[in-house]
């Protein structure tokens, strides 16, 4: 299993993705390619490519084991979870609040 150290969330396609280094790499080589200044900061880059409604976090996690990540759109957060038991905690609280539609897993 790769270390996850960076994960992005896309209101357009509503998904969330985690990525290890080499993925993470490619992904803002990719975006940089679409980009007219491809010397922007990540910020500035995504938000040029992919709008105000995308977010991400990068290498906040390369000292942790993280077992899943997912997306909160109701705190624009990510959800950090280092076992099944955290998982099923993030879940219940959302059903409990009636926000379980804005939780978004990563694949």
């Amino acid at each position: 299993m790769n270390q996850i150290i960076a994960a992005t969330f896309d209101i357009a396609d509503q998904k969330c993705v985690t990525y290890n280094a080499l993925e993470w790499h490619n992904f803002i080589a990719d975006t940089r390619e679409q980009a007219e200044d491809p010397t922007a900061s990540l910020e500035d880059l995504f938000d040029e490519v992919y709008g105000d409604e995308f977010w991400f976090e990068a290498n906040e996690w390369s000292q942790k084991m993280v077992y899943a990540v997912a997306f909160d759109l109701r705190s624009e957060s990510f959800v950090v979870c280092n076992s099944d038991n955290q998982c099923e905690m993030v879940m219940e609280m959302a059903w409990a609040s009636g926000c379980q539609e804005e939780i978004f897993w990563a694949d």
